[in-house]
């Protein structure tokens, strides 16, 4: 229904009024991570949603891994967990069964759950993964490589995963 008997549709551009901005709340909430990288890790451009990337070089070949930070719980273990689970070619599990392959480890940055993620009939790729569920965030550091190369890596992995924290 309208004012008007015309069919003719009218649009309208209104400016959007300047919201004020307060310095004092500027850097509050910058979330910034430190870590030690293991001396033989290349750090790399990655894809825009990365916080860091890295080459990770084996006996068995080179992985990649990555770094990124989420607001919330970022869908959640079960769905992160099953989407890499997918990406190696394996069948999704539930929450029960995720618990059951889980390790829970602390480091500089707080508890965190570890994943080792092996196709045994795909030897080719295989992922170690780590999230740290935060206080309204959510990190996650993956590599993914052949299995021997996670094998040869694992130990440097949880070193590093260790070492982040959060620069103050």
């Amino acid at each position: 229904m309208s004012c008007e008997s015309s069919d003719h549709i009218r649009t309208y551009r209104l400016p959007k009024q300047a919201q004020p901005f307060d310095n004092d709340l500027k850097g509050k909430n910058e979330f910034v991570l430190k870590w030690e990288t293991p001396e033989m890790w290349t750090e790399v451009k990655g894809h825009s949603m990365r916080l860091a990337s890295f080459t990770v070089p084996t006996t068995k070949g080179e992985g990649d891994l990555s770094i990124t930070t989420f607001s919330g719980a970022s869908g959640g273990i079960e769905a992160n967990v099953n989407r890499w689970l997918g990406q190696i070619g394996l069948e999704p599990l539930s929450l029960i069964e995720i618990q059951k392959i889980s390790y829970t480890s602390r480091g500089k940055l707080g508890d965190y759950q570890y994943f080792k993620l092996i196709n045994e009939d795909q030897k080719e790729s295989a992922i170690l993964a780590s999230i740290f569920q935060l206080d309204g965030r959510t990190v996650f550091v993956k590599l993914s490589m052949n299995v021997g190369g996670i094998v040869e890596a694992e130990s440097e992995f949880r070193s590093f995963c260790e070492s982040i924290y959060v620069l103050e």
